[in-house]
């Protein structure tokens, strides 16, 4: 699969202020879904600080995942988010980026994520090649979602995959809280904030004035100035 193009680090870094590839060591567990945590190298680069500047958002950490991992989350992220008629899949809209930037942010909830994030795709692989013997990414669609029906239902969560199945729901909210702070987002929610009007301002629609003069007339109060 061929890289798509990836948005500028100006760009994901508005993306995570909006939402508020080192190698890997396994380390045994006993988990009977075949989780292992990963030791993964700490980050310690700067922050922005507490008073980022949005308007020239700097990024002075350094991106940490992989390829092969991007190509993952663009997949898983497909998947849990996938195009419509109306919007494009959260994978088109590089919610990978938005991730590698969030679990390479040197902050203690991003360093938690981290570590869950990057246990949580090398499980997926564990998960695929015990399955089907292919890398994740190497898996059809049906392959790969049968892996995800086993972790992504809170009431039917297969026996022993509890750690899975805490880092699907992570992935699901940031997949999630990428793509709502992006463009596609806010324009799949019909938000129409943040919008300039051109020419005079002209008034609420008849449609919101009928809804207002409904409700003030079921709280007996006046719509004569309406």
């Amino acid at each position: 699969m061929s890289e798509p193009i990836t948005p500028s680090r100006r760009t994901t870094i508005a993306w995570m202020l909006a939402a508020a590839a080192s190698p890997l060591a396994l380390e045994g567990c006993t988990d009977p879904s075949g989780w292992r945590d990963v030791n993964a190298s700490p980050v310690t680069g700067p922050g922005y600080g507490p008073d980022p500047t949005l308007m020239d958002p700097q990024t002075p950490w350094p991106l940490t995942l992989t390829p092969a991992q991007r190509e993952m989350l663009r997949i898983a992220a497909d998947m849990i988010l996938p195009a419509d008629d109306k919007s494009p899949g959260a994978g088109a809209v590089h919610v990978d980026a938005f991730i590698d930037e969030w679990v390479s942010a040197p902050y203690d909830q991003q360093r938690g994520d981290r570590r869950l994030i990057l246990s949580g795709l090398a499980w997926l692989d564990h998960e695929a090649q015990h399955r089907n013997g292919a890398y994740f990414a190497a898996l059809n669609d049906a392959q790969r979602r049968a892996i995800f029906d086993d972790v992504a239902y809170k009431d039917r969560v297969k026996q022993g995959y509890g750690k899975a199945a805490a880092f699907f729901n992570r992935l699901r909210g940031l997949v999630i809280a990428g793509f709502y702070t992006m463009p596609e987002g806010v324009a799949d929610i019909g938000y129409m904030g943040n919008s300039p009007i051109i020419g005079p301002y002209p008034g609420p629609s008849g449609e919101a004035l009928a809804h207002l003069r409904a409700k003030l007339e079921e709280l007996h109060l006046p719509t004569n100035k309406l």
